[in-house]
């Protein structure tokens, strides 16, 4: 009898530590195991305003796919295209206070006009020199990440979604020659890069937000605008427009930029590989801008009908010297002499 007490008080004995060893006493594949299944992704939120018809819509669904992959599903990224998270002013905000973790967006002027300094016109004539100007190491996107910096602001480099030219449901009166009354509404950013130079090439500009572009047209409040590619007029107003004039006032020069506060909540390596994920699209934006440009101004007349009227390489010079002439000057008091004396020192080298 005491025999078989003792051998069921050995059997009970064996099964505990059996089980203790089965939670983590011994097993270390049992340990990762568990662990593994215990952690959730950090989901970061990337907000655009590029319908899901463009080429930044494209690059960022890319970067969401590369970060996941190399980062083994512990850091996710999910994008917002279309303003869903609300206009480029409201993201950047937001980003600042990390609320919002990242944006591909036009980076406001509001905090400091010298935020708005890749949206200065003619910086750039041709893809050729934006891929220079607009590059990684460039003196424009040194300025900018001090600048955003002080903001707590991490610029991760510069989206080229192509070259930004303007669109009307009417014909502008003299539209090859700068300085002349256009006769036209423009809608325009608040951004002074953009106000100051329509405004001098003869255009009326009127601020209208970006999300109600299409609206202020079909309503007649204005005529046009200045803000779009062939690629985002196609997807956002091609059924409103019936004029595209691609005449490169501005490259379209969005940017990545990320909420220090979000790299901050990263481990250390898996930080390093969301800025390097997000500098690769950067640079390989330059490389597609082009061809998309070609595919999207085919595509507003075949599919809209829309006239797309190309400025020739003199017309274009006219324009360029122009707002270099008469517009920079101007942008001096805000964007500050040193900015724009360094950006003319940019400009020279390519000439």
């Amino acid at each position: 009898m005491k025999l078989k007490r003792f051998m069921a008080v050995i059997l009970t004995l064996t099964l505990v530590l059996t089980a203790f060893a089965g939670c983590g006493g011994g097993g270390d594949g049992d340990v990762e195991d568990n662990g593994d299944a215990a952690v959730e992704p950090i989901v970061l939120r990337l907000a655009s305003d590029a319908p899901l018809e463009h080429i930044a819509t494209g690059l960022n669904n890319e970067l969401a796919e590369i970060v996941k992959e190399r980062t083994e599903g512990r850091v996710e990224i999910q994008y917002f295209p279309a303003s869903q998270l609300g206009g480029y002013e409201t993201v950047y905000e937001e980003i600042v206070r990390g609320s919002i973790d990242a944006g591909q967006i036009t980076i406001p002027d509001a905090l400091d006009a010298r935020l708005g300094a890749a949206y200065v016109p003619y910086y750039a004539t041709s893809f050729e020199e934006a891929k220079v100007l607009f590059a990684p190491d460039s003196f424009l996107s040194q300025q900018l990440g001090e600048l955003t910096a002080e903001n707590d602001v991490r610029f991760l480099g510069i989206v080229l979604e192509g070259f930004i030219g303007q669109a009307f449901v009417q014909e502008p009166t003299d539209i090859f020659t700068p300085g002349v009354n256009k006769n036209v509404k423009t809608r325009s950013p608040a951004m002074i890069t953009f106000r100051v130079a329509q405004e001098d090439l003869g255009f009326n500009p009127i601020t209208v937000p970006y999300s109600e572009v299409p609206t202020a047209i079909q309503t007649k409040v204005v005529d046009g605008w200045v803000g779009g590619t062939p690629n985002i007029n196609y997807a956002w107003v091609g059924e409103v427009i019936n004029y595209m004039y691609v005449n490169y006032i501005h490259a379209e020069a969005t940017s990545y930029v990320i909420s220090e506060k979000t790299l901050a909540k990263l481990d250390p390596a898996d930080a390093d590989i969301v800025v390097e994920a997000f500098q690769e699209q950067s640079v390989k934006s330059f490389t597609v801008a082009q061809e998309n440009e070609e595919v999207y101004k085919q595509k507003l007349a075949d599919d809209y009908g829309v006239e797309v009227v190309e400025f020739t390489p003199e017309q274009l010079d006219v324009y360029a010297q122009f707002v270099r002439d008469t517009t920079w000057p101007k942008l001096e008091d805000q964007l500050t002499k040193e900015l724009m004396d360094g950006m003319r020192a940019e400009v020279e080298k390519l000439q």
